[in-house]
């Protein structure tokens, strides 16, 4: 039988889920609970405990960790996203993708739970300016510092 790997996102994933799911207050109610249903002839041993004192801290550290990672990571794609702002860009043309999208130039940029989109400022066919509204970051091609660097 054929076990297929686990993705390093899917890991991340789950756990986060994990994390997210198991808090403090939940572990010390499962805790107290344990102690009080444990047999008095036969108690637990105190290592037990520390070890699942142990495993619940690193759990809680690592969602810790996790979420600074995330919010870094917003950081770095928010900083760079607001650093277009005046470059040229070209996004994909939607019926043929290998020819020249549009072209124009970033004036603005819009932060959402979706994602970052900008708009670009550009002329239309009849040489009139026109604007691309919340262009995700995915739709766009290429990005020049100047106008004489597109090709």
């Amino acid at each position: 039988m054929a076990v297929s790997p686990i993705s390093s996102s899917e890991l991340l994933a789950s756990q986060n889920n994990v994390s997210t799911n198991i808090r403090q207050e939940d572990f010390i109610k499962l805790f107290m609970s344990q102690l009080k249903a444990q047999d008095p002839l036969e108690p637990v041993n105190n290592q037990d405990f520390l070890v699942q004192m142990a495993q619940f801290s690193l759990l809680e550290s690592n969602r810790q960790t996790n979420q600074s990672l995330e919010d870094i990571r917003q950081l770095v794609i928010s900083s760079q996203t607001v650093g277009m702002i005046g470059k040229y860009a070209e996004v994909y043309n939607n019926q043929e993708p290998s020819a020249r999208g549009a072209l124009g130039t970033i004036i603005a940029v819009n932060f959402e739970p979706s994602g970052a989109s900008v708009t670009i400022k550009t002329k239309d066919i009849n040489g009139e300016w026109s604007y691309l509204n919340n262009v995700p970051l995915g739709q766009i091609k290429s990005i020049y510092d100047s106008e004489s660097d597109i090709k």
